[in-house]
């Protein structure tokens, strides 16, 4: 079982000295009634939900199971306005579900998008319940596709739109592409972050990057490692060869600018209040599962095609080693498409939204907002009440 990281409360201890009597009494002021550190989870992660908390008679804020597919995949539904355009968010890994870790970033996307995220199967909040050795054959890139539709779909209605936007992260850029190939009426745009290379660059990118790094940093200890992960000398094979490459690009700031690991971000759902802690406590198998489920996975021989009738925007780190830049870079060119933008964020690897989160957000309102139609503008209260909204 993995144990939770507890907050501490630091406080600094000055030297003694002489104080006057008539001195004012010195010291940190008092806290709130009640309050004990560390604190445990429960009252953590009720403060997080209390500050995520949709007050908006016009807002959404919503957790909820769907039927997919013959499966059951959660979704959260959250937004100031729930006339806003809508943000589907895809998940990367493959099983890295995000549902729990979105308090970390995403609450200002919420002034401008409804914003949807989607545990996807047998992984984050669906894992407990999971029938593994039944889902396991269905771990596909094809599944997933048809999954995403589901969901897609059962957004629209629910919100009472036509088309919404995409985001696709990492392993989400993967499969996503495709289903907007088949219905590109669902779709105002596809944004993918951290996109992966859709086969275009050719070669073992990763490792030819690797070693050129290593080699300009005189890092005998790497170069040495990673001469030995080569293909035609490492027995390692998929996921457990790309780990041990990805320890080195996490080093080499590949994975989160100036972090040597991602130990951070995949304790966040660690907090997230749409977590039981069973689920929680569960997230590091199920993402270790979904992993290597998908890897290795048949996913079919047809060749990629690169014509889209919707718009499609990359966003992209400069330093990305998880995705490597240059092979995302090849993949855009090659795409044709009504509108096209690939965005550099030049202080970013692989999580752009964490890494520089105020020029994210810029971009989402600058270049994918208005693809979407703009942000719904809210109805005059004249009086300072806020209206009781039904709960959905």
């Amino acid at each position: 079982m993995r144990p939770f990281r507890s907050l501490t409360l630091l406080v600094a201890i000055a030297a003694a000295v002489s104080v006057p009597r008539t001195a004012a009494p010195q010291g940190p002021p008092p806290m709130p009634p009640g309050t004990k550190f560390p604190m445990g989870r429960e009252a953590l992660v009720e403060r997080i939900a209390d500050l995520q908390r949709i007050h908006t008679p016009e807002g959404i804020e919503v957790l909820e199971p769907v039927e997919v597919n013959g499966t059951t995949q959660w979704i959260s539904i959250r937004g100031l306005n729930r006339h806003n355009p809508i943000l589907l968010v895809v998940h990367g890994g493959p099983g890295s579900a995000m549902l729990a870790s979105t308090w970390a970033y995403q609450k200002p996307w919420e002034d401008f998008f409804t914003v949807v995220n989607w545990d996807q199967r047998g992984v984050g909040k669906n894992w407990n319940p999971a029938d593994t050795a039944r889902l396991r054959p269905t771990m596909t890139a094809e599944q997933h596709v048809r999954d995403a539709e589901v969901i897609v779909r059962h957004v629209l209605k629910r919100l009472g739109q036509e088309k919404l936007v995409l985001l696709g992260w990492s392993w989400g850029t993967a499969f996503t592409p495709t289903l907007v190939q088949q219905h590109p009426e669902l779709f105002h745009a596809w944004v993918g972050m951290g996109v992966t290379g859709g086969g275009v660059a050719g070669g073992d990118v990763l490792h030819e990057r690797l070693m050129q790094i290593a080699r300009a940093n005189a890092d005998t200890q790497a170069v040495r490692e990673l001469d030995a992960l080569a293909l035609g000398k490492t027995t390692l094979r998929g996921v457990e060869r790309g780990l041990a490459l990805r320890k080195w690009a996490r080093i080499y700031d590949g994975g989160w600018y100036g972090k040597p690991t991602l130990d951070l971000f995949f304790v966040l759902s660690d907090w997230g209040p749409e977590y039981s802690t069973p689920e929680a406590e569960a997230q590091l198998a199920a993402t270790q599962w979904g992993t290597r489920a998908i890897i290795g996975t048949p996913t079919g021989n047809a060749p990629p095609t690169y014509t889209y009738q919707v718009p499609m925007i990359f966003l992209m780190g400069r330093y990305d080693l998880h995705t490597p830049y240059a092979s995302s870079r090849a993949h855009f060119d090659r795409i044709v498409a009504p509108h096209k933008r690939f965005i550099t964020f030049e202080r970013s690897a692989h999580f752009v939204m964490v890494e520089e989160p105020g020029r994210f957000l810029l971009t989402l309102v600058n270049e994918v907002l208005p693809l979407a139609g703009g942000a719904k503008t809210f109805d005059v209260i004249p009086e300072p009440i806020r209206l009781v909204r039904t709960p959905d």
